[in-house]
């Protein structure tokens, strides 16, 4: 069991314990239809069934192609709620003698309100601009807002993102993005997911940075998981809020309105691998507290070799659900 003593005794009324979130229980959705998918001629090889990313992630993948594209169309929108929004499953898997690292093949990610206009999620990648091999494994912390990179547990809840794994996105990232700012992109009306298939070497992330991952073949989507939808947005949910910039110093924001006493769970994972979350508390100081929120600062600087990704879920006594993913800016 996880109870943070020192912040029940900062907060005084707070006695209950925060244990790892094994079950959120938190209602989420997933692509209800294919609306488009160019494979470039199949270029790369791989399995070609759209219908595959149709559904609960199962194991069963599409292939982008290289330099392709798959459309995926929600029936009822995604919306920006509390913490991340939705989450792309691919089958990137972790290196057994190195679990940080991943055979990731990846993709950008760009959501629609009316299907013509896209806005796309910023990325970053920080990793080796060598080819790395047809069979090498990358650092997880190596890639930030693109598709591919988080091996997924299927039997977790993906509620929980920790636990669950995959690639995690927050609609909030893209509120000054300029489709969102004309009103062509509606963070609250998202029908439509694009995922489209990074060149290696080619194509650059959104700092001009040319992105490399590991083979010469293509993204293969399981799925995309919206974790908040019309509708599916409780009052009263609690919040999680994640920030790593360039000098690896993380701001973790944690608030419930019904009071931190309804907080019940709590999860964590340092480079797509699930950690004590007692583990978090010991890295850092709990500071801002009060009857419905705490702040957790890890001051830093960490050293530039660690290319930081870590992902937050928290969870309060009705199930409600809010989850967090960064990498080191």
């Amino acid at each position: 069991m996880f109870c943070v003593a020192r912040l029940a005794r900062a907060v005084g009324g707070f006695a209950a314990c925060l244990v790892p979130a094994a079950h959120v229980g938190a209602q989420v959705g997933y692509a209800d239809r294919v609306v488009a998918a160019d494979t470039m001629g199949q270029a790369g090889g791989g399995i070609f069934m759209p219908t595959f990313a149709l559904g609960r992630p199962d194991g069963a993948v599409h292939t982008l192609g290289i330099g392709g594209f798959l459309t995926l169309g929600f029936d009822v929108p995604i919306v920006d709620g509390p913490g991340a929004d939705l989450v792309v499953a691919e089958n990137a898997f972790r290196s057994f003698q190195a679990p940080w690292t991943t055979f990731a093949e990846v993709c950008f990610v760009e959501v629609s309100t009316d299907g013509l206009h896209f806005a796309r999620f910023p990325s970053r990648y920080t990793g080796p601009q060598v080819d790395p091999g047809a069979f090498a494994f990358v650092h997880t912390g190596s890639y930030g807002g693109l598709g591919g990179v988080g091996a997924v547990e299927l039997a977790a809840d993906p509620a929980d993102v920790p636990s669950y794994g995959g690639d995690a996105f927050d609609l909030a990232d893209l509120t000054a993005h300029p489709e969102v700012v004309a009103g062509r992109v509606d963070l609250q009306q998202i029908r439509e997911v694009r995922l489209v298939d990074v060149r290696t070497g080619i194509d650059a992330d959104s700092t001009g940075v040319p992105i490399r991952d590991a083979g010469a073949g293509a993204a293969d989507i399981d799925g995309v998981v919206a974790l908040h939808q019309q509708g599916s947005v409780a009052a009263g949910s609690p919040a999680v809020a994640l920030q790593i910039p360039p000098s690896g110093a993380f701001v973790l924001d944690v608030g419930d309105p019904d009071g931190l006493g309804d907080l019940q769970g709590l999860s964590a994972s340092l480079f797509g691998v699930t950690v004590d979350p007692t583990f978090l508390f010991t890295l850092g100081q709990v500071t801002a507290v009060t009857p419905t929120s705490f702040q957790l600062v890890l001051p830093g600087p960490l050293p530039a070799s660690i290319p930081l990704r870590m992902a937050v879920s928290v969870r309060d006594a009705a199930g409600h659900a809010s989850s967090a993913m960064r990498t080191r800016g």
